[in-house]
């Protein structure tokens, strides 16, 4: 889509459809009026305009529209283009795209364009596992967010940036990101935040149990409790299509709107489940850390209710959480009813490295209950996977374990697989 004078447009409508001048003029103007108009050589009235645009078969605001407004509308146009094609992983796609917008945003300077088009550079180096790269471009979004007072995006990049410092584990500079994240969401509505709030307190919470502040970290937990407890959506979701259905037949059309508007602004929360349960897992291995077993199985329960039906990774990372909760608890009869599930789940996605993990459990649980032969069987097992899979660290890891089980029955044994685990941790540099 190119942007084009009113004059450029006629003349590319009339060419489209195959008329001359002449044959555009009609009785109303002469070819020569039509001809300075497409050259942009003279102004038009608001009639011929009119005329002009029934005779093209286009709307007078089509032709109307500004340069500005057009580099607008193809900026927002390829912007979500891109963030479309970012999901997708489709990235260099993407790239031409934000290109395209990043030379409108120069052009026309269009602020909160050119901030868009950093902000997507950063989730592809994100992508591309370029750390560095994506904390720049989140800041350069930053500050054109900051001069187009966007403070939703202005919040995203907080998070964003606090998230990346949280991976390498600076968290206390992450604190300072989420902090920052913090101001900026106070000055938000609430209601349409709740979501928002519980991603930043689980992050800071999960700062917090790194740093060995076990208080803070708990508060920022108990914040996202009260949260849960005094936002009941499904309720809130039922409540507003009661109240939109009585409106409607009522014939309060105006108002019945409203609230279906509501209600549909909660059922897409609810397709986004993946950030929900992202932030309860987070919680759940904040809790394991602290040595809340309870909470850790009630927040890991909850991911799993989530996401259950997707077999996806969370549903994976629940059920192992599940599993390790009720082996801590010394509940292995429900220990192994997880297990199982998880298992057929890792089994039906394919998906060596969870089922590796999972067996890794069950061995875990028969060696609570002295079941040592079981155990040894289950671990040779994951052996043989993590080394199908090439996964060293993991291979590593269940030498150690191996060697472990073994300092019970045989020290040639453990010996032998203690070497083989230092051997895998000095190729990987690990010590």
């Amino acid at each position: 889509m190119d942007i084009l004078s009113l004059g450029e447009k006629i003349k590319r409508l009339r060419k489209e459809k195959g008329m001359t001048l002449k044959e555009l003029a009609g009785d109303r103007v002469t070819a020569a009026q039509i001809s300075h108009i497409e050259r942009d050589k003279s102004h038009t009235s608001y009639e011929l305009l009119e005329y002009l645009a029934e005779k093209l078969d286009v709307s007078t605001d089509y032709l109307l529209e500004s340069k500005d407004t057009q580099a607008r509308n193809l900026g927002e146009s390829l912007i979500i283009q891109s963030e479309v094609f970012v999901k997708c992983d489709e990235l260099e796609k993407a790239e031409k795209g934000i290109a395209k917008a990043y030379n409108l945003s120069k052009e026309y300077n269009l602020i909160d364009i050119y901030g868009k088009c950093n902000y997507l550079l950063g989730d592809i180096n994100i992508k591309r596992n370029s750390l560095s790269d994506a904390v720049s471009y989140y800041e350069k979004a930053l500050h054109y967010f900051i001069k187009d007072t966007d403070a939703r995006n202005m919040f995203r990049c907080y998070m964003d940036i606090g998230k990346i410092h949280l991976k390498e584990k600076l968290y206390k500079i992450a604190i300072l990101k989420f902090n920052l994240a913090n101001d900026v969401i106070n000055d938000m509505e609430f209601e349409k935040h709740k979501e928002d709030y519980k991603e930043l307190y689980s992050a800071m919470a999960y700062c917090y149990v790194k740093l060995g502040d076990n208080d803070k970290c708990m508060d920022y937990i108990e914040k996202i409790d009260e949260i849960s407890k005094r936002y009941d959506s499904k309720q809130e979701l039922e409540l507003n299509i009661l109240k939109a259905n009585n409106l409607f037949s009522l014939g309060r059309l105006e108002d019945s709107k409203i609230y279906f508007k509501k209600a549909l602004s909660l059922l897409n929360k609810y397709e986004n489940k993946s950030q929900v349960a992202g932030i309860y897992i987070t919680i759940s291995e904040i809790c394991k850390d602290v040595g809340d077993i309870d909470r850790m199985l009630e927040y890991s329960q909850k991911v799993y209710d989530i996401k259950k039906d997707d077999k996806d990774e969370y549903t994976l990372r629940s059920l192992q959480a599940i599993v390790e909760s009720y082996i801590i608890k010394k509940d292995f009869d429900l220990a192994k009813d997880y297990c199982k599930l998880g298992l057929s789940t890792s089994i039906k996605n394919k998906d060596r490295l969870n089922e590796c993990k999972i067996l890794k459990l069950y061995a875990r649980i028969h060696k609570e209950l002295e079941e040592t032969d079981l155990c040894i069987q289950y671990l040779s097992k994951c052996l043989d996977i993590a080394r199908e899979i090439d996964n060293k660290k993991l291979v590593g890891d269940i030498y150690i374990s191996l060697a472990e089980i073994y300092s019970l029955s045989s020290k040639e044994k453990e010996l032998e697989f203690y070497q083989k685990g230092a051997s895998v941790y000095k190729s990987l540099e690990t010590i």
